[in-house]
């Protein structure tokens, strides 16, 4: 079991809903994340690997888990480190750019479809911002980020002096 992390952009920061694109692209839900086609799928190193940002009230987390046989930890963890440096270092083409914020809008709108989801959501939202996103405002915010944008967040919080690596071997 690996993880790999370090602090991320807060609730409050704009530069959250880049963090969140950019969170979907590298290791999101999806299994066409780059994590997820590089790692698991073209090479079978790993059973499991996703990645996830969690924006806190004063912080927030970025974080990639995977879980590798011995064997296969080094050639995984060179994997992720490639895929890392290419979403710091290589701008989205317009295409996979429309793709990632198409996706990103179909799963909120598919998790709000569950009554439980869109409450606890708008609930906790209310709580720390005194207001509620609606679908469309969320859907503009999502639609209009860049790929300046998402490379700077890539940049600054994937940046390999801000990464720690935790290994748990049984």
């Amino acid at each position: 079991h690996t993880i790999i992390g370090g602090l991320a952009y807060d609730r409050r920061d704009a530069r959250r809903i880049p963090m969140f694109l950019l969170n979907n692209i590298l290791g999101g839900p999806a299994l066409n994340s780059r994590l997820n086609l590089a790692v698991r799928e073209r090479h079978g190193y790993t059973y499991s690997i996703e990645s996830a940002y969690h924006p806190y009230t004063d912080t927030g987390v970025f974080s990639i888990y995977m879980g590798a046989d011995d064997g296969n930890l080094s050639k995984a963890m060179a994997l992720v480190e490639k895929e890392l440096a290419k979403v710091r270092e290589v701008p989205l083409g317009a295409q996979q750019l429309q793709q990632a914020r198409k996706q990103l809008i179909g799963q909120i709108a598919i998790s709000n479809e569950s009554n439980l989801n869109r409450l606890l959501s708008a609930g906790k939202t209310y709580l720390h911002d005194d207001r509620v996103d609606t679908i469309q405002e969320i859907r503009t915010h999502i639609e209009s980020i860049t790929r300046d944008q998402i490379l700077d967040a890539a940049g600054e919080v994937l940046a390999p002096e801000r990464l720690s690596l935790l290994v748990f071997r049984p």
